[in-house]
């Protein structure tokens, strides 16, 4: 008789989760991961299927399985992880073949690294972070947990990210920059000092605009 494949779920079936599931599958048909039975997983299921994959409801998950949190929205990252760990499943990073991580960076558990993106040495990428596609995460930066860095984003050596924030597209951040908890940073933006907790900034040069009141990105 074969054995059961174990599962991983990938949390969440929007644009992140598709691009998520395509990282997880090209590793499995490249076999940098064990083969796995590959899953989206929801809260309230309205279709069953997607992209060919199954689609199963929160209650329905198998203790012990792997469960990659695929959501941009960094206070719901945090509030799903709560729910994986009173769950007993096991949040598990997806790092994409194509990029670059250096044998000197640390990269926690629950992280989605995108293709093509640079984590270079001595960076930590904490719990359940994710880094999108081409973002170049610079040597000794530190995300920590529950950040977001989305696509083409250049973060420079020694940057600091805090829990909870977000970095959107195309935004550049100088060299030893700290970026607060709970804040956001508008795509295209160039950060050249640093940026208090819990708030919006945008611009050439990054301003605070207003408070992150809402704690919403989306």
């Amino acid at each position: 008789m074969t054995a059961k494949k174990p599962i991983w779920y990938i949390y969440g079936s929007g644009g992140l989760g598709l691009e998520t599931m395509d990282i997880l599958t090209k590793n499995i048909r490249s076999k940098t991961v064990e083969d796995h039975e590959c899953m989206f997983i929801v809260d309230n299921v309205t279709d069953r299927h997607i992209n060919g994959f199954q689609v199963v409801d929160f209650q329905e998950a198998v203790v012990g399985s792997k469960i990659t949190i695929a959501v941009g929205e960094p206070k719901t990252r945090n509030v799903l992880r709560e729910k994986i760990e009173n769950k007993n499943l096991v949040l598990s990073s997806i790092i994409s073949d194509t990029a670059f991580v250096s044998d000197s960076a640390t990269i926690a558990r629950g992280a989605i690294i995108a293709p093509f993106a640079s984590i270079q040495a001595q960076a930590i990428i904490g719990e359940n972070v994710a880094v999108n596609t081409q973002a170049i995460i610079g040597h000794h930066v530190e995300l920590l947990d529950g950040s977001v860095i989305s696509s083409q984003v250049n973060l420079g050596g020694a940057c600091h990210v805090g829990e909870q924030s977000y970095v959107g597209m195309g935004a550049l951040i100088r060299e030893k920059v700290l970026i607060g908890s709970q804040s956001i940073v508008g795509m295209g933006s160039v950060v050249y000092r640093d940026i208090p907790d819990g708030v919006i900034a945008l611009g050439n040069p990054a301003r605070v605009a207003k408070k992150n009141e809402d704690k919403k990105v989306f």
